[in-house]
Formats: structure tokens, sequence, C-alpha cells
């Protein structure tokens, strides 16, 4: 009898804890251990952000990103002009054409100068959106330049409404002490004395094309002709 005794108790118990044994109602947290495990710690990265990028193209086709890419230069057409994304155009001879590898960057040109007075045009395109307003572009320019009187750059530059290939356009020049990032987000400067930007704003149906050819004053000044008759070559195709 007492080892029956036994088994009953024990028996009883357990369908009394599985009695009582309920689940939580709706709405409240799973236990502990496992609500403080998806917690992201200091060594596991928080969920991706489904926008993070898209500024610059991430997940967007018709928007470059920053990510490098094999050399490219532009393709030569059968009229002996050059492709440039809705454009085409008709470079100086005697500019040397550049391999770019990054997609922010249409094309890029080395032009003639001497040792210690070399100038770069460098396209860029950033997609349909562009890179922020006319005005935006404007001052980040301007802003790389000083003038040895003092005055604001943007206060001496030549700015110009105008058209090429057919699109709204604005083109502008300003010389002074250029001083800028060797790079983006680098730390070191270039300062050169005696600089010149010549520079454009194209439209286009795929967005605007940015023209920044800056370099020695005397190089600059010497293809200021030249690169006012290419941008008079766009065409779109």
């Amino acid at each position: 009898m007492h080892r029956g005794a036994v088994l009953f108790a024990v028996l009883f118990a357990v369908l009394f804890a599985v009695s009582c044994k309920k689940s939580p109602p709706p709405g409240d947290l799973p236990p502990a251990k496992d609500w403080q495990a998806e917690k992201p710690s200091a060594t596991t990265p928080p969920p991706p952000n489904p926008h993070a990028g898209m500024a610059m193209g991430s997940g967007n086709p018709h928007v470059p990103t920053a990510e490098p890419t094999g050399p490219k230069t532009l393709d030569k057409l059968s009229d002996g002009r050059l492709a440039m994304g809705p454009f085409s155009l008709a470079a100086p001879a005697d500019w040397t054409i550049k391999p770019v590898t990054s997609n922010m960057r249409a094309a890029d040109f080395q032009l003639p100068g001497k040792p210690g007075a070399e100038a770069e045009l460098v396209i860029y395109y950033f997609g349909a959106n562009g890179a922020g307003s006319v005005d935006d572009n404007l001052d980040r320019w301007l802003g790389q330049f000083e003038q040895p009187d003092g005055k604001k750059s943007r206060d001496v530059a030549k700015i110009e409404k105008t058209k090429f290939g057919g699109q709204d356009a604005t083109f502008v020049s300003v010389s002074g002490r250029f001083v800028a990032p060797a790079m983006p987000g680098a730390t070191e400067n270039v300062d050169k004395q005696d600089q010149s930007l010549l520079a454009a704003i194209v439209e286009s149906p795929s967005g605007p094309y940015y023209f920044k050819l800056v370099g020695a004053k005397p190089t600059v000044d010497g293809n200021a002709l030249a690169f006012r008759t290419m941008l008079g070559s766009l065409k779109l195709r």
C-alpha cells in the first residue's frame, strides 16, 4: 500500500503541473532568453536598411554606384564622334582620353600642357536625379577657389545660362588659388596657386552631366575655346 500511495502522489503531481501550464496571453514577450538573443550585440550588425545606399544607386539600375569598375573609355562611333550616355560629342584631337574606373565618372581627359602646368577635364554623371541643384554644385566648385583680395569666388565668377546640344546648361568660370581634398574623403589637400576652373552642368533626358575642367591658368585659358567647342558639339543620339 505504501508503494501504491507513492505512485499515486507522483502521478497527481504530474497531472497538476500539466494542467497549470498555460500559453502566455497575446502580446506577452517570449521567454527572456529568446528575445534577448534576437537583440543585435556589439559585434552583430543591425538588420540591413532597405533604403541604405539608394542615393548612390544601390538597388537602382539607373543610378551609378561609387564602387570601382574595370577601366573604360568612351566608345567611338562610326562618324568618329564619341558616345557618352545619351550624347555624342567631338573631343579636341590633342586631348588625351584617360580610362575611368568609377561609375560616377563618364569621361576623363588630360589636356596638353607643360610639366607643372597640367589641366584635366572630368565629366561626372550621378544618375537621373543628379547631385543636388545647380547652385549647390556651383557653390561646391567655387568654394574650392580662394581670391587674393579675400572676395568670395562666387562674387567674381562668370556664370552663364545657355544651351548645349539643345539642352539647358549652366557655364561657369573662375580663377584663383585652388584648395580642395586630393580625393573625396581625403584629409590631404591639393593647394595650388594660379589655377582656373571652366565648368558646365548640362541637362539631358537621362539626368545632368557635370563637366569640370581644372588646372593651371595658362593651360586652361589656352584650351578655353576648345572646351567651349567640345560643349557645342554635344548632340542627343
